[in-house]
């Protein structure tokens, strides 16, 4: 059996349907089960949580306030459940990858495997892009935008803006890494994305706009790491296809 070939073997034997039931159910039990083992050590540490993610607004607020009883008991909730999905996410990850790869050619496990490996350490950059950069200038911008008013802000409300864009943040910066796995399973190159680079730029404008709150600051500072990064995909995207090409003509050979 040539290279080729064996790179286009699947080996795992085929399931039926209800065999691919019990195993997505297996997954999903193993992803859940470690999140909940990370909520319970998180809930512990969900004080120091919230002071993490106040911290940037602190800066321009005594302290932020809760208007119902059972408002102090949920945010801790929260802010325990965001930070153990937001540790767990490799196991999620992982337990995605053990479902789909029996079902995949050598050729995509082998493509799939860097995207796993670089995939938390780029969600863990964008989010920290976006708590040390971003923050800053959003909360002085929409906290200063009018001296007349007094800032009063609830504090459940405030993790749920906080916490939705770091996600934001942290999936965006995945876009290098999505550019070279479609580029390398052929579905992409960096020629069709250079062609649709203006459209992408309104789409990408468009996004800050639903993603981020109503001011151009925030916006922004979305807009332009994700066009960087945009960018930067199609860089990717052209090493890719180089790299290839000098494979297939090695194969070749």
């Amino acid at each position: 059996m040539s290279l080729l070939e064996s790179e286009h073997e699947i080996n795992d034997p085929q399931m039926p349907l209800t065999a691919h039931l019990e195993e997505l159910r297996r997954r999903l039990f193993w992803a859940g089960a470690a999140i909940m083992i990370a909520f319970v050590i998180a809930w512990g540490f969900s004080d120091r949580v919230l002071n993490f993610v106040q911290a940037p607004v602190l800066k321009y607020v005594e302290h932020l306030q809760f208007d119902t009883l059972t408002d102090p008991f949920f945010t801790h909730l929260k802010a325990a459940f965001f930070a153990a999905v937001f540790f767990t996410f490799p196991v999620t990850l992982s337990q995605i990858w053990l479902f789909v790869a029996p079902g995949l050619y050598k050729r995509e496990k082998l493509l799939l495997i860097p995207f796993l490996a670089l995939s938390y350490p780029l969600f863990i950059g964008g989010g920290l892009f976006g708590y040390l950069v971003v923050f800053p200038y959003a909360f002085e911008f929409l906290i200063n935008f009018d001296q007349n008013l007094v800032p009063s802000l609830r504090v459940g409300d405030y993790l749920s803006f906080t916490i939705r864009l770091l996600f934001v943040f942290g999936l965006v910066f995945e876009l290098p890494l999505i550019s070279l796995l479609l580029t390398r399973m052929g579905m992409v190159n960096h020629k069709q994305l250079s062609k649709f680079r203006r459209y992408a730029i309104v789409i990408i404008f468009i996004s800050a706009a639903v993603l981020t709150p109503p001011d151009i600051v925030t916006q922004a500072l979305l807009a332009a790491p994700l066009i960087v990064l945009y960018e930067i995909s199609i860089i990717v995207s052209w090493a890719a296809k180089r790299r290839k090409e000098k494979e297939r003509a090695a194969d070749e050979e």
